[in-house]
């Protein structure tokens, strides 16, 4: 009965990661995938943090994605907390590119208490030249504070990863 249940998750498993992977994988028609690299400048807001982004990079080059813009964030949701030494933040964002379209990405980081943040992102959707577009990465987060105040006001995230469409 053991080898049996060890067979069939063995079977199950192999059966998600080659459906993943069908998933994931891009038409024989896309564009190849082009690295870039977004730096976004957030304001924390308590109607919702909003900023701009520069980004950069062979994404770029090719057109996949504007050079600049500004951003929103949309969806905020905190979970598992990580025995007091880290909790899980999931971030959903949309960006504009002036005149062409917008693109959602979200983003879950792992956020620990000593104040270092990480993240992995994807995009989840988009509007006008940016409908199709596809990618993922990884990032990192640096907090920023009122020089006169002291305490955190934003922050600023790179993220790092392939678009393509």
């Amino acid at each position: 009965m053991r080898l049996a249940n060890r067979r069939t998750r063995a079977l199950m498993g192999l059966a998600l990661t080659g459906m993943a992977v069908l998933a994931f994988a891009a038409p024989a028609t896309a564009a190849p995938a082009r690295g870039v690299h977004i730096v976004s400048n957030v304001t924390f807001d308590e109607n919702g943090n909003f900023g701009d982004f520069d980004a950069s990079g062979a994404a770029v080059s090719a057109g996949l994605i504007c050079t600049s813009g500004t951003f929103v964030d949309t969806g905020l949701a905190f979970h598992g907390f990580q025995s007091g030494h880290a909790v899980q933040i999931f971030v959903a964002k949309t960006f504009t590119c002036p005149g062409s379209g917008t693109f959602d990405v979200k983003l879950q980081i792992n956020a620990s208490f000593d104040g270092t943040e990480t993240f992995a992102w994807s995009i989840t959707g988009g509007s006008g030249e940016y409908a199709k577009l596809r990618g993922a990465g990884t990032g990192s987060t640096v907090p920023t504070f009122d020089p006169d105040a002291g305490e955190q006001i934003g922050n600023v995230n790179t993220y790092d990863g392939v678009l393509t469409r």
